[in-house]
């Protein structure tokens, strides 16, 4: 029997994305907002990503003194990723966001943002922190405020598996289905190497694709899953975990350089705990998050190294495909990260 798992995400603590959220008659201040923060994000609400959110408009309001008021709007409330970005980016109705880095290259135009999700890049999240935080951070928060984004920390979406009406066992099985993949060039790489049919869509259109069987498969992590009832129309789940998705908050530059310096620092805040908060409440989810698709009727298969080797070694000839896009010296820096971090790293 299909459960909904809204009363356990609204019993999750505190992350990053996710109908408006307007300000409780509690979070009245001492004076009148001299700035507006309009912050939109496709996360669900009620979830640990929208929890975090949640607790950074509390923070953001009350350190400012009110100055600054926070206006969330999750679930997708004002379009999809790719839109809200370049809304963003243009000075439209919002000023912040939290979105995948995937869409970030797209609707922001910085494809080396794509980088971090080239599949099979890491082999677990430790990797991927120690790459986010000493590789890329400085490098992708230059080249977004080039292109009008400032970015204050990254976020994460997690591990991305298959999602799929008939049992997936082998690369064949997965060649059977139709899949949605998402607006990204390395996503759509990636289905392409693997020699799957796929339509790019955005979040907005997927549940009804799969409901219509216009897709009959998706990929995208256990939490989004289960908070988007994207797993509804499926019946099976192979934790192929093929890429790791970063998510990062990010804010309009125009607006944020606006700020005065005090103000920027409220807005900022404390970037690499606010990371390492925001990956520990997704990631303390995953397990259970599994063992509930049990009783959603939704069949988990952990592959085994055999039936993941073909899977992987053509998922990961699109690395050297995205080298120009990602640029050669920065994927080559990562390269070198990761072998000096495996070196030291049981």
């Amino acid at each position: 029997m299909r459960v909904s798992l809204r009363v356990m995400f609204c019993a999750a603590p505190a992350l990053l994305m996710a109908g408006a959220f307007l300000l409780a008659p509690g979070d009245a201040t001492s004076q009148q907002p001299e700035f507006t923060l309009n912050f939109g994000t496709v996360a669900p609400d009620n979830t640990p990503w929208s929890d975090q959110l949640v607790d950074i408009k509390k923070r953001v309001e009350k350190e400012s003194n009110g100055r600054i008021k926070v206006r969330l709007f999750t679930g997708g409330a004002l379009g999809g990723e790719v839109e809200q970005i370049q809304d963003i980016r243009d000075g439209g109705r919002l000023q912040g966001g939290g979105f995948t880095t995937s869409a970030l290259a797209t609707g922001a135009n910085v494809p080396e943002l794509d980088l971090p999700e080239l599949p099979y890049l890491f082999r677990n999240n430790a990797e991927a922190d120690h790459v986010l935080d000493t590789v890329l951070f400085e490098p992708m928060q230059k080249r977004l405020r080039r292109r009008g984004i400032h970015m204050s920390m990254w976020a994460q979406n997690g591990w991305r598996s298959f999602y799929t009406k008939k049992p997936v066992r082998s690369l064949a099985d997965l060649q059977s289905h139709k899949m949605r993949t998402q607006e990204s060039d390395v996503h759509k790489a990636m289905y392409k190497a693997l020699g799957i049919q796929a339509f790019a869509m955005s979040t907005a259109e997927v549940l009804d694709a799969l409901s219509r069987g216009t897709v009959d498969g998706f990929d995208n992590t256990a939490l989004f899953a289960q908070a988007s009832g994207w797993f509804e129309p499926v019946d099976h789940l192979s934790l192929t975990r093929h890429i790791f998705q970063p998510a990062a908050i990010v804010y309009s530059k125009t607006w944020f350089d606006a700020l005065p310096e005090d103000l920027q620092k409220i807005v900022n805040g404390n970037r690499l705990e606010d990371q390492k908060l925001g990956r520990r409440l997704v990631r303390e989810l995953e397990p259970e998050l599994i063992a509930n698709f049990k009783d959603m009727d939704v069949q988990v298969h952990e592959p085994s190294e055999e039936e993941l080797k073909p899977i992987i070694a053509k998922a990961r000839t699109i690395h050297s495909e995205f080298r120009q896009v990602v640029g050669g010296d920065l994927l080559d820096a990562v390269y070198a990260a990761l072998a000096e971090f495996r070196k030291s790293t049981p």
